[in-house]
């Protein structure tokens, strides 16, 4: 088993419901900014408790070395010391001399080290002159300070050595500032595992709030599979209640197909040729109507498999369809990027021309989108003279048409509406008022929107949909 099944494992083992997982990570940022600023605090009020008691203790410092003539070992906090005969040996440590003025004698010391002192200067006696318990306290302080095991040598006149040790004070420790950088690092490593975990409970929820299928993480809480589970079911249930309306309007709409023919032979049998073509045109509006609301409702249900496509290509196609019929439709697409040939020792190389075409890649349903495009371009020259497509990349997860028209535009008031069906902008107009409505159902079913507004011109109309990539 490897180190992520192994971690995958361990994180299953984590409470399921939201409401347990959430005091957890709470207490463990708890427990964890404690840890941390625990020891943090320890370590430098420890280091800052051996100064403070290193400068105070001059007088037992002075007492152990005047009492040494008389005992060979003895210990009086926080010191401990022994005479050892014979000269001082250092081979392996690392020595700093030093002369001490106690009682108007001049001694000979030495300070020794386990490793290099840090602060060598700061054991040399002050420029003014110091009484012998305070000049003692300053030396321990110093020799605290340097952060390292030590011990003072005084070599006294009858050839014997005092060593003098501190553990508690003159010991290995961190300095404050290695303390504090060593808090921080922890502090932002418990921060890096906790803010996964953080993450962890938002990230089920931004899935859902996604369009189209939405995979949980495998460490989703039971909340999140609950909200899942429900949005299966309500995308279930309004699938099933469209299928229901659209099998009824196509009920209705084979039903009303019969008298509309009836009609149509009837209305033939009129001499009245006026009131005849009266007759056809109420028809054909009963007609489109019925066949667009047939569309509205089953345009997410007609098969039609995905495809890698070029959507400038395809826009590009439409907008020539409609320039071959007489149509003033522009596509105001990017030109390509021309490199003149370059000669070489073998000749001379051809042009090259490099298109954007690879820029608006993407994948979807071709012959759905043209419908959506061709009835934002029928909308424009219905209401205008002049039309012109433009196509853009909101970033690299999406794709925008804009289909702008000179046309004079939608009321502000109106343009929310005019997304509905049965919505038209203007009474003049000879549709049903479904085009914009099926463009938005169709811009939704590749996971983007339809949006509408007034530009200096006429109406924008701006068609976003996901690349699928």
């Amino acid at each position: 088993m490897g180190l992520n099944a192994l971690l995958l494992h361990a994180l299953r083992q984590l409470p399921g419901s939201l409401a347990q997982r959430l005091p957890l990570l709470v207490a463990l940022s708890f427990v964890a900014g404690t840890l941390v600023s625990g020891w943090t605090l320890h370590r430098i009020f420890d280091r800052r408790a051996a100064l403070l008691i290193a400068e105070t203790s001059g007088p037992a410092l002075l007492q152990i070395i005047r009492s040494a003539k008389d005992t060979t070992s003895g210990r009086l906090a926080p010191y401990a010391w022994q005479q050892t005969p014979g000269d001082f040996a250092a081979e392996a440590a690392h020595t700093v001399p030093l002369i001490l003025i106690l009682d108007g004698q001049r001694l000979r010391a030495a300070a020794v080290f386990d490793a290099p002192p840090k602060r060598p200067d700061a054991l040399r006696a002050a420029v003014l002159p110091q009484s012998p318990e305070r000049r003692l306290g300053d030396l321990s302080r110093a020799l605290t300070r340097q952060d390292s095991g030590a011990s003072l040598a005084i070599f006294q006149t009858d050839g014997r050595v005092l060593s003098i040790s501190a553990p508690d004070l003159w010991r290995s420790r961190l300095e404050e500032t290695k303390v504090a950088l060593i808090g921080l690092a922890a502090f932002l490593i418990a921060i890096a595992a906790i803010v996964p975990l953080a993450l962890n409970l938002a990230a089920p929820f931004r899935q859902l709030a996604r369009r189209g299928p939405t995979p949980l993480p495998p460490l989703a809480s039971l909340e999140a599979v609950q909200v899942r589970d429900r949005i299966d079911q309500l995308k279930e249930r309004f699938a099933a209640e469209q299928a229901e309306k659209a099998q009824g309007l196509a009920a209705i709409s084979h039903d009303l197909r019969t008298p509309v023919t009836r009609l149509r032979l009837r209305s033939a049998l009129l001499t009245d040729e006026d009131l005849h073509g009266k007759f056809n045109a109420d028809l054909d509006e009963i007609s489109r109507i019925i066949d667009g609301a047939l569309d509205l409702l089953s345009i997410r249900h007609q098969s039609e498999q995905s495809h890698q496509f070029a959507l400038s290509s395809l826009v590009e196609s439409l907008v020539d369809d409609y320039r071959d019929t007489g149509r003033d439709v522009a596509f105001l697409g990017r030109s390509p990027l021309h490199l003149p040939g370059v000669p070489t020792l073998f000749g001379h190389s051809a042009a090259i021309d490099i298109g954007p075409i690879g820029q608006s890649l993407m994948r979807g349903q071709p012959d759905k989108l043209r419908r959506a495009l061709s009835n934002l371009i029928d909308n424009g020259l219905a209401h205008g003279s002049r039309v012109t497509v433009t196509i853009g990349s909101l970033g690299s997860d999406a794709l925008e048409v804009v289909i702008e028209d000179d046309g004079p535009g939608i009321p502000p008031e109106r343009i929310d509406a005019m997304l509905r069906p049965f919505a038209r902008g203007h009474s003049g107009g000879g549709g049903v008022g479904l085009g914009l409505a099926i463009a938005q159902e169709i811009a939704e079913l590749h996971g983007g929107e339809l949006q509408l507004e007034n530009s200096g011109a006429g109406l924008k109309a701006s068609l976003r949909i996901a690349r699928g990539l």
